[in-house]
């Protein structure tokens, strides 16, 4: 999804029309007289806040990257003011820091397990894939700048926790689905944007998980907006 997201991405110019002004850059898809269509790109760390004790996650092995495949942009007549609704995909892992720790499904319920004594190189995540509706208001602040801010309205379509590790020079991989994430959840997107290339902060205040079916916990995400 990630290949395909930044490839498309890379290649909207080209492959669709870009007729017509464009205030900051943005990968526009289709220009019309009071608004646009057009294609964003956000790539962040997730930092995760509220984890239960014995629970601690690494920065930087917790990915979140968000895909607006299509996205309308209406700007009345001489406003500076946007009112956009997109729809796009979110992929998202969650990684454990200590290596010695892996996330089992028991009876139904993610927990803390372990890897095998004799496991090289280890790995555990959590990984949750969104189909995501964002609902954004921009603020121009001058000609190449603007403020975006928004609910982002998720439908959680799949959920997998992931554990991988090293036996001599064999890896073994092993995916386990129907987790218990949560199907609906509603965030909130905040993006400062110049010149086309932006920064971002979403806030997820609903826990990943349904409850009893595995760690309470939220993200604060931080990352590059396109």
């Amino acid at each position: 999804m990630a290949l395909l997201a930044v490839g498309m991405t890379a290649n909207a110019g080209n492959l669709f029309s870009n007729d017509g002004s464009d205030d900051n850059n943005d990968l526009v898809l289709k220009n019309g007289k009071n608004g646009k269509v057009t294609m964003h790109l956000g790539v962040g760390v997730n930092v995760v806040t509220g984890a239960p004790d014995g629970y601690e996650f690494a920065p930087f092995k917790s990915w979140d990257i968000q895909w607006t495949a299509i996205q309308y942009d209406y700007r009345p007549k001489g406003a500076n003011q946007t009112y956009s609704v997109g729809l796009g995909l979110n992929w998202r892992t969650y990684g454990l820091k200590d290596n010695n720790t892996a996330f089992e499904k028991v009876n139904d319920v993610v927990k803390l397990g372990g890897f095998p004594s004799d496991a090289g190189s280890r790995h555990s995540n959590v990984r949750t894939l969104g189909i995501n509706i964002p609902l954004l208001f921009t603020q121009s602040l001058g000609k190449d700048c603007s403020f975006s801010l928004g609910p982002i309205v998720n439908f959680n379509v799949g959920g997998w926790v992931n554990n991988d590790w090293e036996v001599g020079d064999q890896t073994i991989d092993v995916s386990t689905s129907k987790i218990g994430q949560r199907t609906f959840t509603v965030e909130a997107l905040g993006v400062l944007d110049f010149d086309g290339i932006g920064i971002f902060c979403k806030y997820s205040p609903m826990s990943v998980f349904k409850n009893d079916r595995g760690p309470e916990f939220r993200s604060i995400t931080f990352g590059l907006y396109f």
